[in-house]
């Protein structure tokens, strides 16, 4: 089985192996260095084997939807390689950004987690807190408001602590894969940077994450992993609204899950994602929206193949005239 690194922005959390972590993809936002509150959802799945060469789909039936009168069994396992097996990962994720000073910033993402997996006649479907995420990032280059050319740089790193339900049983009593459990167990620790660059209207970002993953009580872990984020955008205003579509581009690299020491076969996950964004803000409120599907990944034997994800998140900036660490100034 195969599991999202999400890790971030990207995917970076919750059982991610990638995150999604300061949110530096938006391209350089509209209220700047402003503590905010954000409400995330996201979805990545996984459907189809390559190795049979099977189409596959975003939303195959009961990956994403909750379809009542299904059971979780593990009585009866044959390996027909069914197109319509999946692994689907959905996380709603409460998100707050904290402004210290005006270039220190300190973040805390709680997630939801909703794991489901189908394969032949076995389903599985469990939901629980995920593991959270704290994590301060500092602003060493802020742009100008009055510059045509604007540079952003930011450096970061944090923790994921392992409070999220990582000991999940299916109805049958035995406990569920680790890239199944809402939570991992282990401590780990991330870190980002990220670089914003805009001329005018057009602008190019680029966020790169790095995942160093510890072990949990029963000696699994997820072995270390990188992401990157980038993202060329344009910038759009009329009226009191800014629209900001984008090219984004994504990667993510881990070699899998380790137990005892021991590489899971079949758990790496090495792939290229491409897709479109599109930010709308309005007054203190911003949407971002997002989706990417999967054109490269490795190859691996009788394996699932990685379809994509797509994100949507509501964002409400508050209007921070102080700071803990001094007085709100101008750059």
């Amino acid at each position: 089985m195969k599991k999202v690194l999400l890790f971030l922005s990207v995917g970076l959390l919750s059982n991610v192996y990638a995150c999604d972590v300061c949110g530096g993809f938006f391209g350089i936002l509209p209220y700047d260095n402003q503590s905010n509150i954000t409400l995330m959802h996201r979805y990545r799945l996984f459907n189809g084997y390559r190795t049979y060469q099977q189409k596959s789909t975003f939303f195959p039936v009961g990956a994403y939807k909750t379809l009542h009168g299904t059971h979780t069994t593990d009585s009866v396992k044959t390996e027909n390689y069914s197109a319509k097996d999946y692994e689907s990962y959905k996380v709603f994720e409460l998100r707050c950004k904290f402004f210290i000073h005006k270039r220190v910033e300190i973040n805390a993402f709680l997630p939801l987690v909703n794991n489901k997996s189908k394969e032949d006649e076995l389903k599985n479907n469990v939901t629980g807190i995920g593991d959270p995420n704290l994590f301060a990032a500092f602003h060493m280059l802020v742009p100008k408001a009055e510059h045509a050319i604007k540079h952003r740089l930011i450096l970061g790193g944090g923790i994921k602590l392992p409070s999220g339900n990582y000991y999940a049983k299916n109805s049958t009593g035995k406990r569920l894969p680790l890239l199944l459990q809402p939570g991992t167990g282990s401590v780990d620790y991330f870190f980002f940077n990220t670089y914003v660059f805009s001329y005018n209207k057009i602008g190019f970002s680029n966020t790169f994450n790095y995942k160093i993953n510890g072990y949990n009580f029963y000696n699994e872990k997820i072995a270390n992993g990188l992401s990157n984020f980038s993202s060329v955008f344009f910038k759009v205003k009329a009226n009191q609204f800014n629209f900001i579509p984008s090219l984004t581009a994504y990667h993510e690299q881990t070699n899998g899950v380790l137990v005892k020491n021991d590489l899971m076969e079949g758990t790496a996950m090495h792939e290229w994602m491409f897709g479109i964004g599109f930010d709308i803000y309005y007054k203190n409120f911003g949407l971002n929206m997002g989706m990417q599907k999967t054109l490269w990944q490795i190859e691996q034997t009788n394996e699932l193949s990685s379809v994509g994800r797509f994100y949507i998140s509501l964002t409400y900036n508050f209007n921070q005239q102080k700071y803990l660490l001094g007085t709100r100034k101008s750059e």
